[in-house]
């Protein structure tokens, strides 16, 4: 059977020295040869209340992406020339790239840099990789566009009308048509035309 025995050490330090005590027996003196300062109050860090809601985090921990472009603005403001151009075009970079991925693959590149000279890095060669693909997209797309843009021009192709029948084309009407039967003679014959008809002109000489 294990005997667990509690020892109670009151907040007021306890101080051994072997000087203490003239008296004390060679047993007592070996073990107290050192001095021992037992003290029941710690330095503890006092923790944060569990209860914090989100905004409070998220006020007090700004996001990754947020704290990666604070670091960077900094940084670029300490550099000069062509390393400053180089910063700020990155900082830039890094915008675009919220646009064109989400936000964990962003913190993913972000944690994979590890810093943020080697983030300067990653986000021209992201940068760069990505304005290869733009360029070779469009040149791929580009024909068959054109090509679309043509087709349908031929579609729409305007006809133009009112043009003069050519010679052939009167003969084809006018022996295609059926003859005239007695009742239709007799109408063109009898009949009068309208007030705003006017004959045409005989250009015959005479």
């Amino acid at each position: 059977m294990i005997v667990v025995a509690k020892l109670r050490i009151p907040n007021s330090a306890l101080v051994l020295d072997p000087n203490a005590s003239a008296a004390a027996t060679p047993q007592t003196s070996r073990k107290t040869r050192t001095r021992m300062r037992i003290c029941s109050e710690y330095k503890i860090p006092k923790l944060e209340a569990f209860s914090k809601s989100k905004i409070e985090r998220g006020v007090k921990d700004p996001p990754l992406i947020s704290h990666s472009q604070h670091q960077l603005a900094d940084y670029c403001t300490l550099l000069e020339g062509d390393a400053s151009y180089s910063c700020w075009q990155a900082y830039f970079e890094l915008q675009h790239l919220q646009e064109e991925y989400s936000k964990e693959e962003v913190e993913k590149l972000i944690i994979e840099a590890g810093g943020v000279k080697s983030l300067i890095g990653c986000l021209h060669g992201v940068a760069a990789i990505l304005k290869a693909n733009k360029h070779s997209s469009d040149s791929t797309t580009r024909p068959h566009h054109l090509k679309s843009m043509v087709n349908k021009e031929e579609e729409h192709m305007h006809i133009p009308d009112g043009l003069p029948k050519t010679a052939h084309e009167i003969e084809d009407e006018q022996n295609s048509r059926m003859p005239d039967s007695a009742y239709t003679k007799l109408l063109r014959l009898s009949s009068t035309l309208p007030a705003w008809y006017s004959s045409a002109p005989n250009t015959s000489c005479q």
